[in-house]
């Protein structure tokens, strides 16, 4: 049996993939949550469940009591202001990582983003989000040694149980499908595939990184919405819309949302990064170093994405 492994934000998409690989790697998981989380995706794993505030001291002394890594996973991808970005990316994500050192956890891994780079062509972020995780970093770098800290950078993670990209999915299936009208090309990466890159990176990586973590292929939107047609089985009609109308469409949101204080998936920070930039990577560094490599190409990725979708009744 393997040592004992917190993680946080455990019971989202891509934290629920990450549990689902140490429980299988025979690790004693240990996952926070908050009050108001959703259990389901880890309703029938073997794991401890500990309620965690990271504004809470005693908290965070409980749910690191006895362990030997800790996976940060938990953030905010959208929020109604800059700041609050960096209150929950980077303050609260210092404020775990002191506490893991100070009780003596060996390794800390964090689950940045590509957005912390920033697209291609740029050395810094484009977004108050990518700078705030960028901010985690560099908090992070600080505390480095003598608990080993491991940053990883997944591209746009994509997979059963994520609700970012389902409406795209709604949109295909019946018969229709709205893309940029720009170039631009993405690397993705499956959920099973970053889990199986935080376990590599929580077992031997011997740098902080950060580790760009995609698949090795990028694709153009053209690619995207051939490949959904064969995922789903059917043609799909494609709308490309330019770049001020996909920006008009994530403000909008964004107005509809805010008489109701709820913030939306789709916004006009999400828009820019669909429409104006493009985000691929070189993870060669990352496959030599942590001995892990992307197995699941986007087209078996879609139709295994579209399956699950389908069978929970999503579809």
């Amino acid at each position: 049996m393997s040592g004992c492994v917190l993680i946080t934000g455990a019971t989202g998409f891509v934290g629920s993939h990450i549990a689902e690989a140490f429980v299988a790697a025979g690790y004693t998981v240990r996952c926070s949550l908050r009050s108001t989380s959703d259990a389901r995706w880890i309703s029938n794993l073997p794991v401890e469940r500990t309620l965690l505030d990271l504004d809470y001291p005693a908290d965070l002394s409980k749910a690191l009591e006895d362990v030997e890594i800790v996976v940060h996973v938990a953030g905010v991808t959208s929020a109604r202001r800059p700041e609050d970005y960096y209150r929950v990316n980077a303050d609260r994500t210092r404020r775990l990582a002191e506490a893991a050192r100070g009780v003596g956890v060996g390794r800390f891994v964090y689950i940045s983003s590509l957005a912390a780079r920033g697209p291609d062509g740029h050395d810094h972020p484009a977004s108050a989000y990518g700078k705030s995780k960028l901010e985690a970093e560099k908090l992070l770098r600080d505390l480095d040694g003598p608990m080993q800290i491991v940053v990883l950078r997944p591209a746009a993670v994509y997979g059963p149980r994520d609700t970012d990209l389902l409406p795209l999915f709604k949109m295909a299936n019946r018969g229709w499908l709205t893309l940029p009208a720009g170039p631009g090309s993405l690397q993705p990466v499956y959920a099973s595939d970053v889990a199986k890159a935080v376990l590599a990176a929580a077992r031997g990586a011997t740098s902080f990184g950060p580790f760009p973590t995609a698949e090795r292929s990028s694709y153009s939107w053209r690619d995207v919405a051939e490949k959904l047609e064969e995922a789903l089985g059917r043609s799909v009609r494609v709308v490309r819309l330019p770049t001020a109308g996909f920006r008009l469409a994530g403000r909008a949101s964004e107005l509809a949302a805010k008489p109701f204080g709820s913030v939306p998936a789709f916004d006009e920070r999400r828009a820019e990064d669909l429409t104006v930039h493009t985000w691929t990577c070189d993870p060669s560094t990352t496959e030599k170093e942590l001995e892990w490599r992307a197995e699941v190409p986007l087209p078996e990725g879609l139709r295994r994405t579209a399956q699950w979708y389908r069978s929970e009744g999503w579809l």
